[in-house]
């Protein structure tokens, strides 16, 4: 066997001291990192067996809801859904040098989101949603320059919006929705968050106007601002700066004023929900020529007028609420057109006439809303062996006259039907006797 040179056998010492060198420190991170999320686990409360699979015999990449990359460095920890109750004090940050995803949604933490989570410096998706986390949004947070998605939606958070975190150069989904989170006196300190295409901040305590820094974040498809006490009219503007929006929810706030005809200019818009503001002007006939829309609530506002018969036009809508909005019209029988609707609530308004029997076109029709208002002839039998699918049927504080119609047997699905306080004659038809899923 040859002998190798002095020279050659140096370099080959140096390389083999190399390789142990480097195979000791993988094994020590990964020790590490076994350590700090057993640390972590002795602090938690979890169902018996649920982290059988965590401890020292078995790798830590085979642990539940532990993911490894190639260099066997824990890259994803997931552990949605699972019953899980705590805090993340004792999760070390620090000893995780290369998590990409902390999924911890559904589950029952409680106490302060940490500050020193934002040394996962690798951090792209930061999911603690649904669960009890208290007190402030940590700014620091803001220093996640990796983070793609933040869901910190669904928790019991306080406090002003941090605005370091409209400085995340590459978050896209942005959920802080269902909290009690208050905006800052002014928005100045935020930046525009242009490569955000979900943004959320619903049912929180948001006041003053529409914020500066969400109409600046151009690329936002999806909106929701709704149940805060925004104020103000719907900025004209917005169809401008944020012309990809498909969803925009803006409901349970103060907004005043018309309905903005530049909201005509989306036209990626499918959903559209204002209702439960102080809109006036009526309801705008621009919206007939949305055809794309497959929701449009407009409820509990002040508009007043008719219902425009230009609404029948838009064949792809699935929802239309109209409830409480101070209409004072006869019902378009163009709305019968509507044949993808499965929604639809006239009620407290002051409509007048009769029910169409167009509405028979209707075929997808599940839940039907007409009460408390003012309409008069009888209930078109037609309706009911024309919607298969009706769940509940509302008429009633109408001056409805003529039978009950004997067809409402042939709604075998329905389970709420109101039809008290009306002019209706004679006896209950026996066949609704059939009607085996009907609330009692």
């Amino acid at each position: 066997m040859p002998t190798l040179e002095p020279d050659h056998a140096f370099a080959a010492g140096i390389l083999l001291l190399a390789v142990l060198v480097f195979v000791g420190v993988g094994h020590a991170a990964t020790e590490s990192e076994a350590d700090a999320l057993l640390a972590w686990k002795a602090s938690l409360d979890y169902p018996a067996t649920m982290f059988s699979s965590w401890n020292k015999t078995a790798p830590v990449c085979s642990w539940l809801g532990v993911s490894c990359n190639a260099a066997g460095l824990v890259e994803s920890l997931r552990l949605r859904g699972l019953g899980l109750g705590g805090t993340l004090d004792e999760l070390n940050a620090t000893a995780l040098p290369a998590l990409t995803t902390l999924d911890l949604n559904g589950n029952n933490f409680f106490g302060a989101i940490p500050a020193s989570l934002s040394r996962l410096r690798s951090l792209a998706e930061l999911d603690l949603g649904s669960n009890g986390f208290n007190g402030s949004i940590p700014p620091q947070l803001g220093g996640l320059s990796s983070l793609v998605g933040l869901r910190l939606y669904n928790n019991n958070l306080v406090g002003d919006i941090p605005h370091q975190l409209s400085r995340l150069p590459r978050i896209v989904h942005f959920d802080l929705g269902a909290n009690f989170l208050t905006n800052p006196n002014d928005y100045l300190r935020f930046s525009p968050m242009p490569t955000v295409t979900f943004m959320s901040l619903y049912l929180n305590y948001l006041t003053g106007s529409f914020p500066e820094f969400v109409l600046e974040s151009s690329n936002v498809t999806y909106l929701d601002l709704s149940q805060n006490n925004v104020s103000g009219p719907i900025p004209y503007s917005l169809p401008e700066k944020l012309p990809n929006l498909k969803y925009l929810n803006l409901s349970v706030n103060a907004f005043s004023g018309q309905i903005p005809a530049s909201l005509s200019k989306l036209s990626k818009l499918r959903d559209l929900r204002i209702a439960t503001n102080n809109l006036t002007g009526g309801i705008p006939d621009f919206l007939g020529s949305m055809f794309q829309l497959r929701v449009l609530e407009l409820g509990s506002n002040l508009l007043g007028g008719a219902i425009p018969s230009v609404l029948g036009q838009l064949q792809m809508l699935q929802r239309l609420d109209l409830r409480s909005a101070g209409l004072v019209s006869t019902i378009p029988p163009q709305l019968g057109n509507l044949g993808n609707l499965s929604f639809m609530d006239l009620s407290m308004n002051q409509l007048t006439g009769v029910l169409p029997p167009t509405f028979a076109g209707m075929h997808k029709m599940r839940e039907f809303g007409a009460a408390s208002n003012k309409l008069v002839g009888q209930i078109p039998s037609a309706l009911f062996t024309s919607w298969p699918e009706l769940i509940s049927f509302q008429a009633f504080g109408n001056s409805f006259t003529g039978k009950i119609p004997a067809e409402l047997g042939k709604a075998t699905k329905l389970g709420i039907l109101y039809l008290f306080s009306n002019d209706l004659t004679g006896s209950i038809p026996i066949e609704l006797g059939e009607l085996v899923n009907l609330n009692t």
